[in-house]
């Protein structure tokens, strides 16, 4: 005995061709994702990852940085993983390349060159 119920849809056999769309076009969906996420997320990140490798890796003797934690100093020696630099005249801290944020006295010196040039 089948009883129907007012409102209750009617259970259909899925076609082979319906599953079958369903099915891509879920993959296009996550590769549209997944292409979307690599653009927006992990090439800014590898660019601004190179940026930092490349200041890092040209930071001399002499240049100004600024720590992460917001001091300020003179780079007085580099070493492989660590530099250190002087603050106050007086105070000398080594800090890891990694704590570095920023090197000012390279932009400082860029900046005049395109002055004198331009």
């Amino acid at each position: 005995m089948n009883v129907l119920f007012a409102g209750a849809p009617q259970a259909t056999s899925p076609t082979a061709g319906t599953t079958g769309g369903s099915w891509l076009s879920l993959i296009f969906m996550l590769l549209v994702f997944f292409l979307m996420f690599y653009f927006l997320v992990v090439l800014p990140q590898k660019k601004k990852e190179k940026e930092f490798q490349k200041m890092i890796s040209e930071m001399k003797r002499g240049d100004i940085v600024i720590t992460v934690g917001g001091i300020v100093g003179k780079v007085i020696s580099v070493d492989k993983d660590t530099i250190k630099i002087k603050t106050a005249n007086v105070t000398e801290i080594e800090v890891t390349k990694r704590g570095i944020a920023s090197v000012i006295k390279q932009k400082e010196q860029k900046e005049q060159k395109e002055e004198k040039e331009g």
